[in-house]
């Protein structure tokens, strides 16, 4: 791992110092996945993920299935660290400790929540489904009456100090243009709605090792889907081979 971040962090800076240098100019894009792996000698993995922690530190942008340079003014100092790589790290501790912690909230919710519980999942579920967004975000909603269905004051108040980690992933939607943003997170709305029918049923059922297993589920496929996204984001575009990058990038090896 230590090897394969090594070989990332060098692409990603060596990309930026000629943007910076004006080997590109803003608005220009950068050469396709596949004239890059030809040029550094890479696999598409390595080049997706030098790709990803420019457009996080602000050198790129993404415009379809393309990068497209911005404006080097604003580009942040090469010694930035790879948040695009940070960012999966990120979201595996962040779902660990999501698990950690929803796990048993569904089990409690299961043995202790009140039909007010019940009814306020249900609403959120229903809002889910009606992408009725005028009360709130309903996955967020959803999660909140689960935590409140586990009646411990001490839980609320941890749970509430992660909340906005727990539902905010920033760094994850900037590596997408506009209409992706919308579609991506039209389809993990889908997929969290039906994930919450299966704890509500365990839930109404008062099967707390059901519930656990439910929410279990839910998140670790929440994240899998997450980071397999992250993973498959790259663009795909042919490029020339006269492109400014490549011809400088001649003779560079790893």
């Amino acid at each position: 791992m230590l090897e394969f971040n090594s070989r990332v962090d060098k692409i990603a800076t060596d990309l930026q110092e000629q943007i910076k240098r004006g080997k590109l100019k803003p608005g220009e894009r950068l050469p396709s996945e596949r004239s890059l792996c030809s040029l550094f000698g890479v696999g598409r993995t390595t080049i997706r993920e030098a790709l990803k922690a420019l457009t996080v530190r602000g050198v790129v942008t993404r415009q379809g299935r393309g990068a497209v340079i911005t404006d080097p003014e604003l580009v942040s100092p090469t010694a930035s660290d790879l948040a695009g790589l940070a960012a999966q790290t990120s979201i595996r501790q962040l779902f660990e400790l999501r698990k950690l912690i929803e796990v048993k909230v569904a089990g409690w919710a299961a043995l202790r929540g009140l039909p007010e519980d019940i009814e306020s999942m249900k609403r959120a579920i229903e809002a889910e489904r009606m992408r009725d967004t005028a009360t709130g975000n309903p996955n967020r909603m959803f999660h909140d009456a689960l935590v409140k269905a586990a009646h411990n004051p001490a839980l609320i108040q941890v749970y509430e100090s992660g909340r906005n980690m727990f539902f905010r992933l920033p760094f994850y939607w900037k590596l997408f243009d506009d209409a992706e943003v919308k579609n991506v997170r039209a389809a993990r709305h889908e997929l969290a709605r039906r994930w919450h029918e299966q704890i509500l049923k365990a839930i109404e059922e008062r099967d707390a090792a059901e519930a656990e297993g439910a929410m279990f589920q839910h998140l670790d496929i929440m994240e899998k889907d997450l980071l397999n996204r992250l993973q498959g984001n790259g663009s795909g575009d042919k490029a020339s081979n006269s492109h400014p990058v490549l011809t400088n990038f001649a003779n560079t090896t790893l």
